[in-house]
């Protein structure tokens, strides 16, 4: 789907302080909904830099990724949802409003492309129960995207956005607050994964207002650059190919909302190659015992590899999702062959 072009304008820093306020306010709405997960000292990663690396375990959640708090945090913001809800997903925010829904008994319809992993489909049933209807189409985020919004123009239902949408990445930002008050600290760096970039937005929003020296970084699949592709030209764009491997990631065309919030952040961003992901899966797996899905992995993937020398001090890696389907681990040691 083409959109025409846009151009962001420039976010003040009262606009940020604005944001950031509404992070902290996400923070206290979601104090017993979400499972304040674990940042815990990651041997293994440590040893590739100069410095110490924590790992922020999202993949705890109940739902087994962050996307839980943007969810809950927009349907909880409704007022009116007697047409239900709908969303598009890869399948992690798909499992957050489902959980949603049930908690708040709000009926919604979440629209999946077709490289959604089974185990991903079977998960969002089983958390949403009656409250929820599985629905497949396309190939793509985005072909989902678009079956959402035209069940949304047919039945009056709102939509609930993976990522552009305040109420979404301003939920998904309470994971910079959860990191600063479990470290006691604060932390050089935070590397985080980047898909349509709500989670690095949100957490830039809060930080850029609250502790602007912590060094942002976003790591993205090489075969779904979409922020990169959106900073070099100056507005989002389409991706003309679409590497679909890194399932939660892999979006052709990031946030009109998120864009300007990642541009005006300062935030680095890198890029690391399948075979690198799968090998990282595969480390996370045996060595620390922890069950990443591809984008899980792409934040701790970067070390190491395209970030190494300049990483002193204490970093801390976004662990963001463990829905991992078992049947895809072949592949997976396939590709990590060739890293």
């Amino acid at each position: 789907m083409t959109r025409s072009p846009t151009l962001a304008p420039r976010l003040g820093l009262a606009e940020l302080r604005i944001g950031a306020a509404k992070v902290d306010e996400a923070a206290r709405q979601l104090f017993g909904v979400v499972t304040r997960t674990p940042v815990q000292h990651n041997a293994r990663l440590s040893a590739k830099t100069p410095g110490q690396v924590w790992v922020k375990r999202e993949d705890m959640q109940p739902v087994r990724s962050y996307k839980l708090r943007g969810a809950y945090r927009l349907l909880a913001s409704l007022e009116d949802v007697e047409s239900g809800v709908v969303c598009a997903s890869a399948g992690n925010h798909a499992q957050g409003v489902a959980y949603a829904c049930a908690a708040l008994g709000v009926r919604g319809t979440v629209y999946l492309p077709g490289a959604t992993p089974e185990q991903k489909r079977a998960r969002i049933a089983a958390i949403g129960g009656e409250w929820i209807t599985v629905a497949i189409a396309g190939d793509t985020y985005d072909d989902a995207q678009a079956a959402a919004a035209r069940h949304a123009r047919t039945t009056g239902a709102v939509v609930v956005p993976a990522f552009d949408d305040l109420r979404t990445l301003v939920g998904q930002g309470t994971v910079a607050v959860e990191i600063l008050a479990q470290l006691g600290r604060v932390p050089d760096r935070i590397v985080v994964p980047v898909g349509g970039g709500g989670l690095l937005a949100g957490m830039a929003t809060w930080l850029r207002a609250r502790h602007s020296e912590v060094e942002l970084i976003g790591v993205e699949p090489a075969g779904a650059a979409s922020m990169a592709a959106a900073l070099a030209a100056g507005r989002p764009v389409d991706l003309p190919l679409l590497d679909t491997f890194v399932d939660g990631a892999a979006v052709r065309r990031v946030g009109d909302l998120t864009f300007p919030i990642v541009r005006d952040s300062g935030a680095r961003l890198v890029s690391v190659p399948t075979p690198a992901v799968c090998a990282e899966m595969l480390d996370l797996y045996q060595v620390d015992g922890i069950i990443a899905e591809p984008a899980g992995a792409l934040a701790t993937s970067a070390i190491g590899r395209v970030l190494d020398g300049d990483m002193g001090g204490l970093t801390v890696c976004v662990v963001s999702g463990g829905n991992n389907d078992v049947t895809r681990y072949p592949e997976v040691m396939e590709r990590a062959r060739l890293d």
